[in-house]
């Protein structure tokens, strides 16, 4: 008799919660690490822990939903940003280097920031790299290849999203083919878009009613992006800067939808550079930290997912030379990224032609450690030697990485550094590894267990009851 009530009890309670609706997600956060692995997160704890001991960093990890997500594309398995933004922003995979189309270019494929838009909600998409770049472009455009810059500009022009914020644009005045092309400017203007790059103006400009506003950093990196963390100025925007700011913008009544993308982590891991990379993810989660903010005021109306698109570089902590012990403080001695340091490396040869290799030394002691604060081995002081002889001796030495150049000098002096503290990588491309997904709020059990990237916008739709 007691078992038979209990069991009565039970289903009462199970159907009463059945009855209960879920609140939604009035306030949706996405944030993409491009080319944030699971090792590059776990790279940037272990050095804010130990070297920069501040255990209130790379918060996200905390956060009560921690997942996986697999990454492929439609065909290819190690996929590229404009597929596996597609996927992310879609819910459809696509093939490489595609844009909002369906695998064979055929059909439009449309973003959850549309859907968001149509609901009447207010939507911002913010970049750490230019804004017509593939991740970003995955939430407003249509193309059938990620390089088609000016179209993708074009594009953005007809998405009416309330806010952008990036390094700017690649091709605002259309490619180098076309002379008759219209600036993304002077068609913006048409459309009521404001262009502006000063945080102060963005508030001028909602104030007076403003729809449409891009954001466009004033001091850019090279290729138009927001300079990297690890050589920012305190005058320089940050990530976290612009996702203030972009919450002001779109915070209403009826809810936004900002999607956030940490793009420079890839252009790092891209290069091989380990100290670059912790800073970026870094920067990243002081954006995260913002929207957390926020979070805390609306606990129960609030989502935040934090992803990537995919995994690059292989990031491995723990490498050959150094077995079982990892070495991750050394990384602090290095002050500027790989990117940087070729500039000053070619400034300095071009005021010094005739410096000796003893000079070069004593010059890359104050960027990376090397020689002063770490000690070279045989073998590293030849290969630092044998940089230094193509690199003095006049003949053509620079190389294209994916999204910079370098030099043999700052090449070897990075691969050095990273080997000294034990940081390895498999490649200088994309892998296949799945990539972490964190979530907290309204709707974060929709993002357990294994997911496939595809799986994580329908579910960021369903949690906002889109």
């Amino acid at each position: 008799m007691r078992a038979r009530t209990l069991i009565t009890i039970l289903l009462a309670l199970a159907m009463a919660s059945c009855g209960k609706h879920e609140p939604k997600a009035k306030y949706v956060f996405y944030f993409i690490g491009d080319g944030m692995g699971v090792s590059h997160v776990t790279l940037a704890k272990l050095y804010a822990d130990s070297v920069l001991h501040d255990s209130t960093a790379m918060s996200f990890t905390r956060f009560p939903v921690a997942s996986l997500s697999t990454t492929y594309a439609h065909n290819r398995y190690v996929t590229c940003s404009a597929a596996a933004g597609t996927a992310l922003s879609t819910g459809t995979k696509t093939s490489i280097n595609t844009i909002g189309l369906t695998y064979d270019r055929t059909d439009t494929l449309y973003s959850i920031a549309k859907k968001f838009k149509e609901a009447g909600k207010k939507v911002a998409i913010l970049t750490s790299v230019s804004i017509d770049h593939a991740t970003p472009a995955a939430f407003y455009a249509h193309v059938g290849s990620r390089s088609s810059y000016y179209d993708i500009a074009k594009q953005l022009l007809k998405s009416n999203y309330d806010f952008f914020a990036s390094g700017g644009f690649l091709e605002p005045y259309g490619s180098k083919t076309d002379s008759n092309a219209v600036s993304v400017y002077e068609l913006g203007k048409v459309r009521g878009y404001q262009f502006t790059s000063s945080l102060t103006e963005v508030d001028s400009l909602v104030a007076v009613g403003a729809k449409s506003i891009v954001y466009s950093a004033p001091n850019p990196a090279p290729s138009n992006t927001l300079q990297y963390e690890i050589d920012r100025s305190e005058s320089d925007i940050s990530l976290a800067d612009i996702t203030r700011k972009a919450i002001e913008v779109v915070d209403n009544p009826n809810g936004f939808f900002i999607m956030v993308e940490g793009g420079k982590i890839d252009w790092a891991a891209h290069d091989n550079d380990a100290a670059t990379v912790i800073h970026e993810v870094l920067a990243f989660a002081r954006a995260i930290d913002v929207a957390l903010e926020f979070y805390r005021k609306h606990p129960h109306e609030t989502l935040i997912v934090v992803t990537a698109d995919h995994e690059t570089g292989g990031l491995s902590i723990g490498n050959r030379e150094n077995k079982y012990d990892f070495h991750v403080k050394l990384l602090h001695y290095q002050t500027a990224s790989e990117e940087r340091l070729h500039k000053l490396i070619a400034e300095y040869k071009e005021q010094n032609p005739k410096a000796k290799f003893d000079d070069l030394l004593k010059f890359l002691s104050d960027k990376t450690g090397l020689s002063k604060d770490i000690e070279l081995n045989e073998n590293d002081i030849k290969m630092l030697n044998d940089a230094y002889n193509v690199a003095f001796k006049g003949l053509k030495s620079n190389e294209k990485t994916t999204y910079s150049e370098t030099d043999p000098i700052s090449k070897v002096s990075i691969q050095i550094l990273n080997s000294k503290a034990a940081v390895g990588w498999t490649s200088g491309s994309h892998t296949g590894q799945p990539v972490p997904v964190f979530a907290i709020g309204s709707g974060q059990q929709l993002f357990v267990p294994l997911l496939d990237n595809t799986d994580i916008p329908k579910n960021i739709v369903r949690a906002a009851g889109i």
